[in-house]
């Protein structure tokens, strides 16, 4: 059994770990690079998280490990890593660039004494470093004293020469040629004694985590001192890094510089290589996450479930909308992904810990809308803000955006807008208006509005505000924002129509309770136990039975109050309870509305008091005792009956 609850954020080590189909990618990579001529560079491009570290870890298992390591072929290079995070924090760019310089110099001379134990090349190799150090940390001593002096109002030139005249080193030329040529020597001659091998292959990782200048002086020394004959070099670099190092470093005055940076870019890359984000396969990843950390079992993933999209029904599997919803939030970035899984694990384990006893598992439906809230949050935080204020989207309108404070709409883009599927109905225009807020949401849009549309098919409407209310309790945990107009009060309701939900919930149970009011009907506490008031517009109330409890429900939406007898596995005592329906009405004298819902695993026998009046305080007590002597009467009925039957 896997006790394990989290997805760790760490590179593949081999291709045989490959989960997201990169693997014809890979190999492809490895074999353009198994014949190709030296020296040459290669680019890996791709934003933060897309699993550069990964791809490249996989490009060394097939071309550099030995058999004994793993790989099922003869490798074709010696490998050297170099990540650039290591060498880069906490220090000075110059102290990077001699660092990197270290690094790459210890890792040769450990294969080349390994490989070629009886030549001198390493020993020379390691002279000639030194002598380059030298003169290199001299440089860097002298400019760093320099600086200091002049700025505690003392003769720089004079203290930078006592540094010279020290070290006692020619400073002129640090002879970077002598290095360069020390270095070809030593590649050739560990080739010429261990010849199955074609050369060295650099993987330079995490130059895009470093200052942009920085990483453009590490290209240009990897060009001029380490670009010899059998090497290779891949590096994990976007051009736009490149690009904005090059404007630091030149200036960005006139319009050719997008040529220069493009001609500097392609002098030292001479094959630039895309991360293939859009081909990866999420769905075996998602299928096995999801499993492996207890959110949904393969078999649920399986099941096929039903969307109330517009003016059709649409029946999809439960991992098939999880990968809609993760398409159209966090798409295929591997570390958006992976903190999706892990806030959905930490929210499924405080769930379990505050769930009330009486309290139905989450069916398929629960969890899809806790996922599809969850990729709200991560990818569109903004938008998951908007709802936690007014989370029965579907409503929202032109107040709701004055209420947001948002910019309307101008005439023109509204008539637009009017001819647009996901953006015609009044609340995916101010979804649009939210938008318009961020560059980012702004191209994200239309994804927005399909992700929400998802959610939305989910229920009914008239389960639907229940249904978010609670996921959005469940979500806020995680939530990385706070909107300005949440409200720290007692009940934790965060909008208006929460805490008219709260209120009234506290006056039922003063008065069905008879705490300090003037109950009448001291029955009503000897079958019912007192509940927590919520900002829910459900309570919920045992009967003894496990397989029910009544349920009631105060929809202001619609002005209704609803009684219901809510059955946990309808399948199975819905029908039995059928077979009594006449017997039932005709002892409580109730006009009941019996709902097997048959695409769900709960059904609902339910009383429902429409125009029940639940703005006008005044009607509060007439509601509250037609609440009670209903809940009364189905409780009796019911119990005969499932004490029958059960």
């Amino acid at each position: 059994m896997n006790d394990l609850i989290n997805i760790i954020d760490v590179p593949l080590k081999d291709a045989n770990d490959d989960k997201l189909n990169t693997r014809k990618y890979v190999e492809g990579l490895a074999q353009y690079l198994s014949k190709s001529a030296m020296p040459t560079t290669v680019a890996i491009q791709g934003q933060w998280g897309s699993g550069k570290t990964s791809f490249m870890n996989q490009l060394r298992s097939i071309l550099c490990e030995d058999r004994s390591e793993g790989n099922d072929r003869d490798p074709l290079y010696y490998g050297v890593w170099i990540n650039m995070w290591e060498y880069s924090i906490m220090q000075t760019p110059e102290q990077t660039l001699i660092g990197v310089i270290k690094g790459m110099i210890n890792e040769c001379t450990k294969i080349l004494e390994r490989n070629a134990p009886c030549s001198n090349v390493a020993n020379e190799l390691k002279e000639k470093a030194w002598s380059f150090f030298k003169k290199t940390c001299a440089v860097v001593a002298t400019t760093a004293v320099k600086a200091g002096a002049n700025t505690l109002g003392l003769d720089g030139e004079e203290a930078a020469g006592a540094i010279k005249e020290a070290i006692g080193e020619e400073f002129n030329e640090t002879r970077p040629k002598e290095f360069r040529d020390a270095f070809t020597k030593a590649v050739k001659d560990c080739l010429s004694v261990q010849n199955q091998r074609r050369g060295f292959m650099f993987f330079i990782d995490d130059l895009d985590r470093i200052n942009p200048e920085n990483a453009v002086q590490i290209l240009e020394l990897l060009k001029n001192m380490f670009e010899v004959d059998n090497c290779i070099f891949v590096l994990a670099i976007d051009y736009d890094v490149v690009v904005k190092g090059l404007k630091t470093k030149f200036g960005n005055n006139n319009g050719d510089d997008d040529r220069a940076f493009r001609s500097f870019f392609d002098k030292i890359i001479q094959m630039p290589f895309s991360m293939p984000i859009g081909a990866y396969d999420t769905t075996a990843f998602l299928k096995d996450s999801l499993n492996n950390i207890g959110y949904l079992s393969t078999k649920r993933l399986e099941k096929e479930i039903t969307l109330n999209l517009p003016n059709k029904e649409e029946k999809q599997t439960v991992l098939d909308v999880v990968g809609e919803m993760t398409r159209l939030s966090t798409g295929t970035i591997p570390r958006s992904i992976k903190r999706l899984l892990n806030t959905l694990s930490l929210i499924k384990i405080i769930s379990n810990i505050s769930k009330d006893d009486q309290e139905e598992e989450m069916d398929e439906y629960d969890h899809l809308m806790n996922y599809g809230l969850v990729c709200l949050q991560i990818a569109y935080p903004q938008i998951y803000d908007r709802i936690t204020q007014e989370p029965y989207f579907p409503d929202w309108d032109e107040t709701t955006a004055r209420q947001f404070r948002l910019k309307p709409l101008p005439k023109e883009k509204l008539e637009v807008l009017d001819k647009l599927e996901g953006f015609n109905e009044p609340w995916e225009q101010v979804v649009y208006q939210i938008c318009q807020t961020s560059n980012y949401l702004m191209a994200s849009a239309l994804n927005i509005s399909e992700l929400l549309n998802l959610i939305k098919s989910l229920y009914d409407e008239e389960i639907f505000v229940t249904k978010i209310n609670k996921m959005l309790g469940m979500t806020s945990v995680t939530s990385v924002t706070q909107s300005d107009n949440l409200k720290s009060q007692k009940s934790g309701a965060t909008n208006i129509t929460e805490q008219k939900r709260y209120d009234y919930w506290v006056d039922f149970q003063k008065y069905a309770f008879n705490k300090g009011t003037d109950s009448v009907n001291p029955e009503f506490a000897k079958n019912f136990k007192e509940r927590k008031p919520s900002v829910d517009q459900w309570m919920d109330f045992s009967i003894g039975f496990r397989t029910c409890h009544i349920t009631i429900s105060q929809i202001i939406k619609r002005d209704e109050l609803d009684v219901e007898l809510y059955i946990n596995d309808g399948k199975s005592m819905f029908p039995k309870l059928l077979e009594h329906r006449d017997e039932i009405e005709q002892k409580s004298g109730l006009q009941l509305d019996w709902r097997e819902l048959p695409e769900r695993k709960a059904s609902r026998i339910v009383v429902v008091k429409e125009n029940a009046g639940l703005n006008d305080k005044s009607k509060w007590k007439e509601q509250f005792n037609w609440l009670m002597n209903v809940m009364l009467t189905m409780k009796k009925v019911f119990t005969d009956v499932l004490k029958s039957i059960e």
